[in-house]
């Protein structure tokens, strides 16, 4: 047994289905993080293996805190480390950071970030 469909059958159905599928909403991403973190992490491009990379964060009131970044996958790639988490004396407080990677004892990068008072009351990360 086989059923077809008449023309005029198909268009209410098309019809019918057309304004429900246009009302939907458009697909959203939203990134919310509870509280703000950020991967530091240095490559070098002319090495076969990655060194360990110790980075120095110094906070607004002048305090530093330290992690080392440990190369993963037997050192073929850089690791990462994420501040404030991976930081054991760390915080997040409104203010200007620096920060500065060491690779055997020898400065190799440096940079800065700050973190910002959103009106809700949240920390900004602010890339600088």
């Amino acid at each position: 047994m086989t059923h077809s469909l008449s023309p005029a059958m198909f268009a209410v159905l098309l019809a019918a289905g057309i304004p429900a599928f246009a009302q939907q909403p458009p697909f959203t991403t939203t990134l919310y993080s509870a509280r703000p973190a950020i991967g530091l992490s240095v490559i070098d491009k002319m090495a076969t293996r990655q060194p360990p990379v110790e980075f120095t964060v110094t906070q607004p009131d002048g305090q530093k805190t330290t992690a080392v970044a440990e190369p993963v996958m037997n050192g073929e790639r850089a690791g990462t480390v994420h501040y404030p988490s991976d930081f054991g004396n760390a915080g997040t407080h409104v203010g200007n950071y620096t920060w500065t990677a060491r690779a055997a004892g020898k400065v190799v990068m440096t940079g800065r970030f700050a973190y910002r008072p959103s009106q809700d009351g949240q920390l900004l990360y602010v890339p600088r």
